[in-house]
């Protein structure tokens, strides 16, 4: 039998949650020093005036304890640790994506403290900012840093040159750039100054953005599968509706 664990106020976000039997609730949280955890939270779908349930809401920065003996705790308790991140329009739906990327990408008990990182400083950026694409771009690159799977930006991996911004390159997935040469022009190329923005975490133009949109896609896709996001999928029919 596993060893009881018992934790106090670790900081942490709901994910997401789901109804769980008759007034409960089954919680997929982020935390700083042990990853993802999934938790139950009794009775906290009761009209009672003492419910959790308002708290336990995605994009609330959290103090979470809990019991757990196996891979399913119990929440003992919850405080807002501050504010909700007010998100609205595209930036709470661009919420929703990093919280569906994040319960894709991440293993239950697997902690990261750089994941966790990302995550608060994504939700504190998009709380703010006009450039979503940017946000959702620049918090792509450093999660996939953070679990090691991060890009090879710094050089051409056939010559070992630094990337030359007027140079157009080949990226191969587990590589990285390499020149475009005249047999390779009907492949996906990337101009040097747009992996040069994204290496620099800059992306202040629409090229860039696109680029970056179009590479850390296809490197995403190795790792999440055939299976689309669903936030996605709402965020395309969205736009492709005009609303």
């Amino acid at each position: 039998m596993s060893e009881r664990e018992q934790v106090l106020l670790e900081r942490g976000f709901v994910l997401h949650q789901r109804a769980y039997r008759n007034t409960s609730q089954l919680l997929e949280c982020l935390t700083a020093t042990h990853g993802r955890v999934a938790l139950v939270a009794h009775g906290s779908r009761r009209r009672a005036r003492n419910s959790p349930r308002a708290l336990l809401q995605p994009f609330v920065p959290l103090r979470l304890s809990w019991l757990r003996r196996g891979e399913l705790g119990r929440l003992t308790h919850v405080e807002a640790e501050s504010p909700s991140y007010e998100l609205g329009s595209q930036h709470l739906l661009a919420g929703f994506y990093v919280n569906e990327l994040l319960l894709r990408l991440l293993a239950r008990g697997d902690p990261n403290s750089d994941v966790f990182s990302c995550y608060s400083r994504c939700l504190a950026q998009l709380a703010v900012t006009a450039s979503v694409a940017r946000t959702l771009r620049l918090f792509e690159l450093q999660v996939l840093r953070a679990l090691g799977y991060g890009l090879e930006l710094q050089n051409d991996t056939e010559t070992g040159e630094p990337l030359h911004a007027e140079s157009r390159y080949v990226f191969e997935l587990e590589r990285g750039p390499r020149i475009a040469s005249a047999s390779s022009l009907q492949a996906e190329t990337y101009g040097g100054h747009e992996l040069i923005s994204l290496r620099d975490e800059a992306l202040e133009d629409d090229a860039s953005l696109r680029a970056a949109q179009r590479l850390l896609g296809r490197v995403l896709k190795t790792y999440l599968g055939e299976r689309p996001l669903k936030s996605r999928l709402v965020f395309k029919d969205i736009v492709s509706r005009g609303l």
